[in-house]
């Protein structure tokens, strides 16, 4: 696609990472996934045009991003090139789509520099073509083909939930992830059809119960595919909490999903339930929550 050349500018861009996915796994013979975006998790892009340089560069650790732009300035047979550099808050290799982020938020900041009318569709378009990648380019929760890089389904915006997260330790290399045949069940697939639905009807609705329902149902079908270590004691501390599992199903991180703890016994209660599991297993708490979010207009990405 050919568009008018332009004067590039310096240019910036950035994507929301995520805590892995509510539900992931394959219906109607279609691999998918349910996203769970972060928005304190972030990948922001700079990029600075220098048309000595004939293509976009970066260091190795991000070349994919590189990689990202240069099929970008290739589509609308954008001459120039430049300098790309990359700032993250996401961890690698633990499932939360750091790569994908760095993937975006790169393609967004040479789009923003070239004044080139970047959509999700192309974003999705390329960003497969160089690995599965998550459905983060969307802002709200969507159901997202994440090997062939397709929207699904746009699902909207989740009620009021607290995550309280845990890094089980080391990576998972998610392309390897990926490449593996997954061996679900007549009985898993039906599950993961139903859990599906109950994220429809739970942001629909504006009901977490049902989306606790279906992060669980994700959670423990896929365990045996990226197995977490301490699961009974997850599976525990979730109903000591009130709460429903989530985890990154390609990753390392596992995670128990609630309603926000507003009362001051019930912050406590939870104070004491976590302080006891980091006894007894070593792992310390992250926190997330949408509540602030809600009551503000989203960032532009």
């Amino acid at each position: 696609m050919a568009i008018k050349k332009t004067s590039a500018r310096y240019g910036k861009g950035s994507c929301n990472g995520t805590f892995g996915e509510l539900v992931q796994g394959i219906k109607n013979n279609q691999p998918f996934l349910i996203t769970f975006p972060i928005s304190e998790l972030r990948s922001i892009a700079l990029f600075t045009p220098d048309n000595e340089c004939g293509m976009v560069l970066e260091t190795r650790a991000h070349q994919k991003a590189a990689l990202a732009c240069n099929k970008l300035l290739a589509y609308f047979n954008q001459k120039g090139g430049g300098r790309l550099r990359l700032l993250s808050t996401i961890p690698k290799g633990k499932g939360m789509a750091s790569s994908s982020a760095d993937i975006i938020a790169a393609m967004r900041a040479v789009a923003n520099s070239f004044s080139l009318p970047l959509t999700k569709e192309l974003i999705s378009q390329i960003a497969c073509e160089i690995e599965p990648t998550d459905g983060v380019m969307y802002r709200d929760i969507v159901a997202y083909d994440y090997i062939n890089g397709q929207l699904i389904e746009e699902l909207g915006q989740l009620p009021p939930w607290q995550l309280i997260g845990f890094d089980l330790g080391g990576t998972v290399d998610t392309l390897g992830y990926n490449q593996q045949e997954k061996n679900y069940t007549l009985t898993q697939l039906n599950e993961l059809k139903q859990a599906y639905q109950l994220v429809k009807e739970g942001i629909l609705q504006q009901h977490l119960g049902s989306i606790l329902c279906a992060s669980t149902m994700s959670t423990r079908i896929n365990q045996h595919m990226c197995e977490k270590p301490y699961f009974e004691e997850f599976e525990k501390l979730s109903a000591c909490l009130g709460g429903g599992l989530l985890t990154a199903h390609s990753g390392t991180m596992l995670g128990i999903l609630k309603n926000p703890a507003f009362d001051t016994k019930e912050q406590m209660y939870q104070e004491e339930i976590l302080l006891d599991f980091n006894r007894r297993t070593g792992l310390s708490p992250i926190f997330y929550t949408n509540v602030n979010q809600l009551s503000q207009p989203l960032p532009s990405l």
